[in-house]
C-alpha cells in the first residue's frame, strides 16, 4: 500500500519514474523518481555523483537512496531518490 501511495504522488506532480514489480504479487519493488528540471542539471553536469543511503528513518520506513550531483561551482543538486 506504501508504495502505490508514493506512485501517485509521484504521477500527479510529473515527475518521472520507473518501478520493478515482483511477478507473482501486487507489489513494488522498488521506485525511482526525478525531477525534470534535476535530469536538466545531470546532463550539464554528469561528473561527480554522490550516492547516500538513509535506513529506515523516514516516514515509510523503507530504505532510501538519494542521489546527488555537484556543479562545476561545487554547488549540490538532487539528482534522483530510490525507495528500495
Amino acid at each position: 500500500m506504501k508504495a502505490k501511495h508514493i506512485l501517485k504522488l509521484i504521477k500527479h506532480d510529473q515527475y518521472v519514474y520507473c518501478f520493478r514489480r515482483v511477478d507473482t504479487q501486487d507489489v513494488d519493488k522498488d521506485i525511482i523518481w526525478s525531477h525534470p528540471d534535476s535530469i536538466k542539471l545531470l546532463n550539464s553536469f554528469p561528473t561527480v555523483l554522490i550516492c547516500e543511503t538513509i535506513y529506515k528513518t523516514n516516514k515509510y520506513r523503507l530504505p532510501l537512496l538519494e542521489i546527488v550531483g555537484v556543479t562545476s561551482t561545487e554547488m549540490n543538486f538532487s539528482v534522483a531518490f530510490v525507495y528500495l
